[in-house]
């Protein structure tokens, strides 16, 4: 190892273990510096309020991990990344830096501004975040993968492009005086929001080692029933990991490797593969949260009513099953991945409301919010992405909850006692209307 000082930058992988940029840090330099840089802006888009409240405890949680384990200070900054980076570079000298790559327009194109601007000294990146980096999944005629099932046997069969895990580095070491701001400072934390926040983050866990043992308690005791029980809503039959994959508290590897080592793990694979096919198709089309990548769908008529995006919102439908699932996201930050397609297909299907305002909606109320999940699941919901459920197929919520809540074990659980609505919509009707204008766009 040489005496050398490492610059090691965070950004929504915040962990120790299978962290390579961190263990390749940790292991060729003999001083780290441990930087994280805030820009609400640094997807391309501002951070939702929820998940900013999530990313508020995760720093809080990480920064204690690295002062425990490492005694390392994470120097926390806001702003543009490069003016800190090149003001770091002339406070302390600086051998190497390192990072695990990025998949947003604006990421990419900040990660490559580091490459040219510091190209004389040595750049570290490295595919951390996914299972695999875009580019390398490809179709036999060098393309990138429209359809999921191909896309996913491809991963697979690649398999060894994943690797091993990592391990935590045995030892890391940082010797700097360095200005750093308090995650307080940051303002993640919303100011004139009563206990919203509060109330949402009781829901999750920060401590790393439970986290690890909620993942282990779900692979070893429900993953065998998995394919079964998932659709319940009102079962705890899911694995919970979507937050923290979201900001890399968790490996996506670790989670591959665990899963697969178990039976019956194809079916939760295949839903790390979505997560997967999602970043795919993000990487390849930028403008996925306020573009239709088909561009046909772009001229779909739309009713656009205000009152009845507000009643949806706050969970006032009328129809059971839809407005449980509104008042799950906001009173926890999350929803069942069963009621998000039906409250999707409802704001588009039965209320006729483009889907852009919906995918707005929950990127500002999931505490999950991903710059490829989010907006790609609503594409996949109105029709307009890659491999999407046909434009005629439109949930009925009245069947919906007579499948998955016939006992309304899951509306009663989110749904005030009192609760008594009219249905704001005819479904028979809606349904049909919205069929009639999906065929003028063929």
């Amino acid at each position: 190892m040489s005496n050398s000082c490492a610059l090691l930058i965070f950004c929504d992988d915040f962990r120790i273990k299978d962290n390579p940029a961190f263990f390749y840090a940790a292991k060729n330099h003999q001083n780290i510096i441990a930087l994280y840089i805030y820009d609400e802006n640094y997807l391309g888009r501002k951070l939702g309020a929820a998940a900013k409240v999530f990313l508020h405890h995760a720093l809080n949680s990480f920064q204690k991990l690295l002062k425990t384990e490492y005694k390392i200070n994470l120097v926390i900054r806001q702003g543009e990344a490069l003016e800190h980076i090149k003001q770091i570079t002339k406070e302390i000298k600086i051998d190497a830096i390192y990072f695990n790559n990025s998949y947003t327009a604006k990421q990419i194109l900040a990660e490559n501004k580091i490459r040219t601007q510091f190209s004389h000294l040595k750049i570290n990146s490295f595919t951390a975040k996914l299972l695999f980096d875009p580019q390398q999944i490809q179709t036999g005629q060098k393309s990138f993968f429209k359809v999921f099932s191909p896309f996913w046997k491809n991963c697979l069969k690649n398999q060894n492009l994943i690797g091993d895990f990592l391990a935590k580095p045995h030892r890391a070491t940082s010797a700097h005086n360095l200005k750093t701001l308090e995650i307080a400072e940051l303002n993640l934390l919303p100011q004139h929001q009563g206990n919203w926040h509060k109330n949402l983050i009781k829901n999750y866990e920060f401590n790393y080692d439970a986290i690890e043992k909620n993942i282990a308690d779900f692979l070893d005791h429900k993953l065998n029933d998995y394919t079964i029980k998932r659709d319940i809503p009102s079962l705890a039959a899911t694995s919970k990991i979507s937050p923290y994959l979201r900001f890399g508290m968790i490996s996506p590897r670790i989670i591959f490797i665990a899963a697969s080592m178990r039976e019956c793990h194809q079916r939760f694979l295949s839903e790390l593969g979505w997560r997967e096919f999602a970043y795919h198709t993000m990487y390849h089309h930028q403008d996925l949260a306020t573009k239709e990548i088909k561009p046909e769908f772009a001229k779909f008529k739309w009713n656009n009513n205000k009152n009845m995006l507000q009643k949806w919102q706050k969970g006032q439908t009328g129809f059971r099953l839809v407005d449980a699932a509104m008042q799950e996201l906001w009173q926890s930050g999350i929803m069942h991945n069963r009621t998000r397609m039906l409250t999707a297909s409802f704001l588009i299907k039965d209320l006729l409301i483009d889907w852009r305002f919906g995918e707005e909606w929950f990127w500002n109320s999931l505490v999950d919010a991903c710059p490829a999940v989010n907006p790609f699941s609503w594409q996949w919901i109105f029709g307009s992405g890659y491999d999407c459920a046909p434009y005629f197929r439109v949930f009925n919520p009245d069947l919906q909850k007579q499948r998955f809540d016939l006992k309304e074990e899951y509306c009663k659980r989110y749904l005030d006692k009192n609760y008594n609505l009219t249905k704001i919509v005819d479904h028979g009707l809606a349904r049909i209307e919205a069929i009639s204008r999906y065929k003028l766009l063929h």
